[in-house]
């Protein structure tokens, strides 16, 4: 292990109690890379206690809370104010987990005794990649199933023994943007929880959902590309490439630009990859667009949430706050379908905001018309 270094701030912490500028989020977003950076492989992290606290918060409650303490625990860093809440996110997430593998070494016989053969996503299944439990958090069990075996799931999940596990029910993998439904099970493999055996999604599409998820949700999460990063340091000497990058050629771009992504920010070597050229020469407004959604506190990105979920009320609220949280230009990219190319970003963005607009409208009108008329 190297030994740590522990640099000054220079970034003013007052900034934090508002929507601090661009390049501010951009410089905060950029520590968060590098105190998260090899923090699976006890790289001790280079930030002053200053910094730490600054990014406390944010790291907390992006889940990655775990992940800091393992980053500062051989460092004087873990004498900062705060670190003893890194350490305690690490705890509980170690007694979670071990809460999670019961209930899956009671869900999938149960499931099994009915019928059904549900595939793990997520949570454990990216989980067990960790060298240690407390390093990354799930909150339930994400388990796909064949359309055919829904109604036994759900009958199952209905159970005593059902109700008392945290499952989140799929049916096929639509909602995780594949619907080889058939093809996907027929690759899937098991691992042991255990001596129970779970069975998970082959390497190589469990790598494509993962970056798969991480773009279509705008990599908003630093835990999402440790995920990803954990996961490339981990590949089976047998990993089909030609597998993980197919459907079309957009898709498989996509797929090489999220793990260009984490070849970038965190520092995951991908050469003799089919993808190192491409992760060598992403767009720059890629990387700047990760870095700044990192850098932005958290309550700053639930404005568009919160019209949501009340349209009406919040109406006002958005059309002041909408300047300042435009939206993320890799969701946006993702949800237009369009290419991770060197084009400015702008026009995709208003061509999200016109496409949820257009969808939100009907509920407008609807909830206007029941105001007046109710």
């Amino acid at each position: 292990m190297r030994n740590s270094r522990i640099l000054m701030s220079k970034t003013p912490v007052s900034w934090l109690k508002g929507d601090p500028p661009r390049n501010l989020k951009t410089s905060r977003g950029r520590m968060v890379a590098q105190l998260l950076t090899g923090s699976w492989r006890s790289s001790p992290a280079t930030l002053s206690s200053n910094e730490l606290m600054e990014l406390a918060d944010l790291l907390l409650r992006t889940g990655a809370g775990g992940l800091a303490w393992c980053s500062v625990r051989d460092t004087p860093g873990k004498q900062f104010p705060g670190a003893d809440l890194f350490q305690a996110a690490y705890r509980h997430q170690s007694l979670q987990a071990a809460l999670h593998q019961r209930n899956l070494k009671r869900i999938f016989p149960l499931m099994r005794e009915f019928g059904v053969e549900p595939v793990l996503v997520k949570g454990f299944a990216i989980a067990r990649k960790y060298p240690e439990s407390g390093m990354r958090p799930y909150v339930d069990l994400d388990l796909c199933v064949r359309p055919e075996e829904a109604g036994r799931a759900r009958e199952a999940l209905n159970t005593p023994d059902g109700r008392g596990c945290p499952v989140d029910l799929h049916i096929g993998f639509g909602k995780f943007y594949d619907r080889r439904t058939e093809e996907m099970f027929a690759r899937t493999q098991f691992v042991k929880c255990d001596d129970i055996d779970i069975r998970v999604l082959c390497p190589e599409d469990d790598l494509r959902m993962l970056c798969m998820h991480l773009l279509r949700h705008g990599a908003a999460s630093p835990l999402w590309l440790c995920d990803l990063a954990v996961f490339m340091e981990s590949l089976p000497g047998d990993f089909d490439w030609d597998r993980c990058l197919t459907g079309s050629r957009r898709e498989a771009d996509w797929v090489a630009c999220a793990i260009g992504l984490a070849s970038q920010v965190l520092s995951v070597s991908v050469s003799g990859t089919p993808v190192a050229r491409r992760a060598e020469r992403l767009p720059t407004w890629l990387v700047s667009s990760v870095l700044e959604t990192w850098g932005t506190p958290l309550e700053s990105r639930a404005v568009v949430a919160g019209f949501m979920r009340h349209p009406i009320k919040k109406f006002a609220g958005l059309l002041e706050e909408l300047p300042r949280h435009w939206p993320n230009p890799i969701e946006a990219t993702v949800a237009l379908g369009c290419s991770f190319n060197r084009l400015p970003r702008l026009p995709f963005q208003v061509g999200h905001v016109v496409s949820r607009a257009a969808s939100i409208l009907p509920q407008l009108v609807g909830q206007r018309s029941a105001a007046v008329h109710g």
